[in-house]
């Protein structure tokens, strides 16, 4: 459907553009909680909310593009997420700061929303915004109540608090996911380097058995300035046709370190063999 050309463009500003705010996704899902098995981890910041509210109901919501996820939901037993109709988490999370409907049943931002006209009856609601410490908004932690109210200056005050502790406890857990990574990584890059070197042992242990009646120098000619006494065991080539015969730590070590450094076939003399052919 087209829009006319006199509509007014969307505020930027406005929940519903919130919602759907690339850079706000992509801060919600770094911390991959949405759809994680609870584990308790936010349900005392919700208890927290609901003692020092004295409500009911309390919850710790993240919100997606379009629904409202519990982290935790205190009082609210079997409901894992609710719709993004505006009024209330829609609208509170992109808030500042706390976002308080004391009688959702008069309070014009609420008086549609099905959680104030259905079974639940919501008449207050009180939610302190999560916010990450790069700005972005993720959610609310939220007090609830079937019959209005008003809090205190100390419950507002104890509520944003909340809202703090659940944000440095989401970058605990990105922390630990990104350590895990980190772990995962490194034991993969390990189990790697061993199979390759695993794979090289035997490469050079068949190479070498395979050698030992081949005429080759007695002592291994890859020690450098310095020399090496020790037997040559295998032959080694790189892709110009140069070749060299080493002990088994020299050619380990050339093998490794050398770009196109290969074990050579017993034939192969390079290039010198072929101009003085």
């Amino acid at each position: 459907m087209s829009i006319p050309a006199d509509s007014p463009p969307t505020d930027p500003t406005s929940p519903a553009a919130a919602l759907r705010d690339p850079a706000r996704v992509a801060a919600v899902r770094r911390y991959e909680i949405l759809d994680a098995p609870t584990d308790g981890a936010y349900d005392e910041f919700a208890a927290a909310a609901a003692a020092a509210c004295g409500t009911p109901i309390a919850t710790v919501s993240i919100v997606d593009t379009d629904r409202v996820w519990f982290a935790a939901a205190h009082g609210l037993d079997g409901v894992a997420q609710v719709g993004t109709e505006p009024g209330l988490c829609a609208s509170a999370f992109c808030a500042e700061d706390l976002y308080v409907v004391n009688d959702a049943a008069v309070d014009p931002r609420t008086l549609e929303h099905p959680l104030v006209r259905g079974e639940l009856g919501l008449r207050f609601y009180a939610a302190a915004p999560i916010i990450t410490a790069d700005g972005h908004h993720l959610g609310t932690i939220t007090a609830i109540d079937s019959a209005p109210r008003e809090l205190t200056e100390a419950q507002t005050a104890v509520l944003g608090h909340l809202a703090t502790l659940v944000a440095r406890q989401l970058e605990l857990r990105l922390a630990a996911l990104t350590a895990v990574r980190a772990e995962r990584q490194l034991r993969d890059e390990a189990e790697q380097r061993a199979a390759a070197a695993a794979e090289l042992a035997a490469r050079m242990r068949a190479a070498a058995a395979a050698h030992a009646t081949a005429p080759h120098p007695e002592h291994c000619q890859l020690g450098g300035g310095a020399g090496c006494t020790a037997p040559a065991e295998l032959k080694i080539a790189d892709s110009w046709g140069d070749s060299a015969w080493g002990c088994t730590a020299h050619v380990e070590e050339a093998i490794l370190n050398v770009r196109s450094v290969f074990i050579a076939s017993e034939e192969l003399g390079g290039l010198t063999d072929y101009v003085n052919r």
